[in-house]
């Protein structure tokens, strides 16, 4: 069965790796499954080992067919390790569909579909977690346009030499006002189990951008430097997750 090629894994969540395509009845076997899985879950794409770089941040699935023809074994080779592998053999012997002496190639699409759900279940945790983030990347679309807008100003305003005139005053008060603004924005966000930590850091770094324009607002340098480069350091874990 084919595979898609490297660009299109690219745009893909997950990526299922076969094993290469040699003739075997077991690697007919995990293509057909893989190809079947990809085809019904929008996430995944399949790709073939060599299509994967090593820097990959997908989900990369190996399926290996035997012993002999391992996915993972050829993504390591590559530089790709795998974020899981499944083995054919072994999730097709513990439900009893091949056993010593069965003729393998006699079954072939009856296994490959068994090897499909198979495929299916070991994802579902994976692909709930996928839907979350993606979810929660949508909901925050708007809230992290306004916070970058914001934080544009901020990291903009000249070094604070004195305290600063009416005019400047006026607009890093607003610039507070919106950081609280948002961290109350932030509350109305649930992120995925994964995500709470660097959420909720993200959460307390506005509330640093707040004193921190205050503090420039009243002249004071050392408020407003070491609020504004915490608020640097606290931003960053989330937005590697949403960019990434």
């Amino acid at each position: 069965m084919p595979v898609e090629g490297g660009e299109r894994a690219e745009a893909a969540d997950i990526i299922l790796v076969p094993c290469a395509e040699s003739g075997r009845a077991g690697c007919e076997i995990v293509r057909r499954a893989v190809a079947r899985v990809a085809a019904d879950t929008p996430e995944a794409l399949t790709a073939e080992s060599e299509e994967c770089p090593g820097d990959s941040r997908k989900f990369v699935v190996a399926v290996d067919a035997s012993h002999a023809c391992r996915a993972s074994a050829a993504l390591e080779e590559c530089g790709a390790r795998p974020s899981a592998v499944i083995s054919a053999p072994a999730v097709l012997a513990k439900a009893g569909l091949v056993r010593p002496g069965v003729d393998v190639r006699a079954n072939i699409e009856g296994l490959a579909e068994a090897l499909t759900g198979a495929i299916k279940e070991s994802l579902a945790e994976v692909l709930e977690e996928l839907r979350e983030r993606n979810r929660y990347r949508d909901e925050m679309a708007p809230v992290l346009r306004r916070f970058r807008s914001m934080w544009t100003k901020v990291e903009a305003l000249p070094p604070l030499d004195g305290a600063p005139d009416e005019r400047a005053r006026t607009q890093v008060a607003l610039l507070a006002k919106r950081a609280r603004n948002l961290f109350v924005r932030f509350d109305e966000v649930v992120p995925p189990v994964r995500w709470a930590e660097p959420h909720d850091l993200f959460q307390d770094a506005l509330l640093c951008i707040a004193f921190a324009c205050e503090g420039y607002a009243a002249g004071d340098p050392t408020r407003w430097g070491e609020n504004v480069e915490k608020a640097r350091v606290q931003i960053r874990p989330l937005l590697r997750r949403v960019d990434g």
